[in-house]
């Protein structure tokens, strides 16, 4: 799983083993390590939710995801889910997509993205 992170916006990409993992698990994280500490980031498919969430809070991200879109999202040609969260005049925007492969570099060693529709 790759994070991008922006100004005001987060971005994850996951690879096909890491969407079939959400569907099958509800949860995906990674870690990245500092001398002062981790950061920890992740994805939470959650029941009874109907967009997209973020929550913050001690070194660790957590993107809360409804439930019923992760079941069907490894099979679908959807490409990801996209919102923005608006909250006392600040907006952050999120973005979960398929990571495709790119087209200028080695495709022999991005087996597990999906085909780019570009190519």
């Amino acid at each position: 799983m790759k994070i991008r992170i922006e100004d005001n916006s987060v971005r994850y990409r996951l690879r096909r083993s890491e969407v079939d993992l959400l569907a099958e698990k509800g949860s995906l994280w990674a870690s990245t390590s500092f001398p002062e500490g981790t950061l920890i980031y992740g994805l939470e498919a959650l029941e009874g939710l109907t967009e997209l969430k973020a929550v913050y809070g001690e070194g660790k991200i957590s993107i809360q995801i409804p439930k019923q879109w992760v079941k069907t999202w490894p099979g679908s040609p959807q490409i990801g889910f996209e919102t923005d969260l608006k909250w006392n005049g600040a907006t952050l925007h999120l973005l979960i997509e398929k990571d495709f492969v790119c087209l200028d570099r080695d495709i022999a060693s991005q087996t597990d993205q999906y085909p780019n529709p570009k190519a």
